[in-house]
């Protein structure tokens, strides 16, 4: 038992880490694309300890680091609930959908739920096709860790 919960703690990790990865950096690409700083969507995670942080474009420890600290624990978090919805035996099928399922939940509790101070705040720094963008890659990393940890059994 303890070894099962053990390895699902550890597919959360790789999962949401992989999801957290792909997401920062279509959030990145879309705020460059906006005209903005690379940094400036990260920065944003960061407003809900620092107000002013949707209207930083450099990179800095109290901003960046922190945004991305959040950003990454926030994806690993939902990498929990995926690794939940699909086993490690899990078709390629009950995969995706798996991953689908959580980056749309992960988009309703972020924007709909959640309090606006609680809100990633990407959507400062991206267009609306940028913002469905990085949660497709959250999706997309979710699967891909997945199904990279399935071939290789």
């Amino acid at each position: 038992m303890k070894q099962q919960f053990d390895n699902r703690i550890v597919r959360s990790l790789c999962s949401g880490s992989t999801a957290g990865l792909a997401s920062a950096s279509v959030a990145t690409t879309g705020a460059l694309r906006a005209g903005h700083a690379p940094y400036a969507a990260l920065n944003a995670v960061a407003h809900c300890l620092w107000p002013d942080a949707t209207s930083q474009e450099t990179p800095s420890i109290r901003y960046t680091a922190l945004g991305a600290t959040i950003h990454m624990g926030s994806a690993v978090f939902w990498g929990v609930l995926f690794e939940a919805l699909c086993d490690r035996r899990s078709r390629p099928a009950r995969i995706v959908s798996a991953a689908v399922a959580t980056a749309l939940i992960a988009y309703v509790v972020d924007y709909h739920v959640v309090p606006k101070r609680f809100t990633p705040g990407f959507e400062k720094h991206l267009s609306k096709r940028s913002l469905v963008m990085t949660y497709v890659a959250l999706a997309a990393g979710f699967a891909i860790a997945a199904l990279a940890r399935r071939a290789s059994r």
